[in-house]
């Protein structure tokens, strides 16, 4: 068996999920794992996939547009071998939540995303909402991995350094504490 990684992109519809893993299934191809979002209007998704021995990379993208095309599905694809291990591996890492609220502005994921390469940090999940609180405002939720040998201290002073300049609030917990302080109860 082989892994291929396979990325979508295109307009979201009722069924896109659907259509994309019956495509896979008819290659005879097992997902292994996913993950997809819609943005504005935008359907987004990776797959990683084990297929048989017999289907190539280029076969296997073959019958994905193929399929796509019949059923009217307008996505883009990208699929290649699969990475085969996650980054860190071999790292004891822990994973962080870090918040950046305030006014929106250009470059602002730029500059917070700087940071956390300069200190070897690996953004996981990053989710931006704008405008919900009022307008204008912005709130980014960066997912991070942190390697233990990190110096937390100095991250946080440089991203509260770098948010205040850019009239900012910041703010980075460890995951654990998180979600614990915003866990929503059942009543």
């Amino acid at each position: 068996m082989q892994k291929y990684s396979a990325s979508f992109l295109g307009r979201d519809c009722p069924g896109v999920v659907a259509v994309v893993s019956s495509l896979f299934g008819e290659s005879r191809c097992n997902i292994e794992a996913m993950t997809q979002t819609t943005l504005c209007g935008e359907f987004a998704a990776i797959f990683v996939v084990i297929a048989p021995e017999n289907l190539s990379l280029d076969d296997l993208r073959k019958n994905l547009v193929d399929g796509l095309a019949a059923t009217k599905v307008d996505l883009s694809v990208m699929l290649r071998p699969a990475i085969g291990q996650a980054w860190g591996a071999g790292l004891e890492l822990e994973p962080f939540v870090i918040t950046i609220d305030g006014p929106d502005g250009p470059g602002i994921i730029g500059a917070m995303s700087r940071i956390l390469g300069r200190h070897g940090v690996n953004i996981e999940n990053l989710k931006a909402i704008l405008g919900e609180m009022s307008e204008g405002h912005a709130l980014f939720i960066f997912e991070v991995l942190v390697p233990k040998t990190t110096d937390l201290g100095r991250l946080r002073r440089e991203l509260v350094h770098e948010a205040q300049k850019l009239n900012l609030n910041a703010s980075i917990q460890h995951r654990d504490i998180f979600e614990a302080v915003n866990r929503v109860s059942s009543f």
